[in-house]
């Protein structure tokens, strides 16, 4: 048991040391290290719940650290254009732009629409278009 300690201890150390850790996620994971130790000493329910809150407060800690959400990624930024212009995966090029034309006409700012609807609904247009390019070449 006391090697299994001495290499927890150097595996947080050296994910401190790398950066891969902060300093203010030492805590929660001593104490979900105290944890697993305690329920493998015999007290179960304690130990358990030791864990459990060392994974609820770590994870609190992530989100408040690096952000709510991971930086969106390209299929997500295509699904989000795609629901936007209310065309599905299997529409064409045409397809795109009829839609893109029917409702940039009730949303551009000289129809009475906001800039930020028409400037969405443009970005959404050119990303799809340009993933259909990307993929036939």
């Amino acid at each position: 048991m006391g090697f299994l300690a001495l290499l927890a201890v150097a595996a947080i150390g050296w994910a401190v040391w790398t950066g891969k850790l902060q300093q203010k996620q030492l805590l929660p994971v001593l104490l979900g290290l105290a944890g697993a130790f305690i329920a493998a000493r015999g007290s179960l329910l304690i130990g358990v719940a030791a864990l459990i809150i060392a994974a609820a407060w770590y994870r609190g800690l992530t989100l408040r650290l690096f952000g709510r959400s991971a930086k969106p990624s390209k299929q997500s930024a295509l699904d989000d254009a795609r629901l936007l212009l209310g065309v599905s995966r299997l529409d064409e090029a045409d397809r795109i732009r009829e839609r893109h034309r029917t409702l940039i006409a009730h949303s551009h700012p000289d129809a009475g629409g906001s800039d930020t609807r028409a400037a969405d609904l443009n970005k959404a247009r050119d990303l799809l278009l340009d993933d259909l390019n990307n993929k036939r070449r």
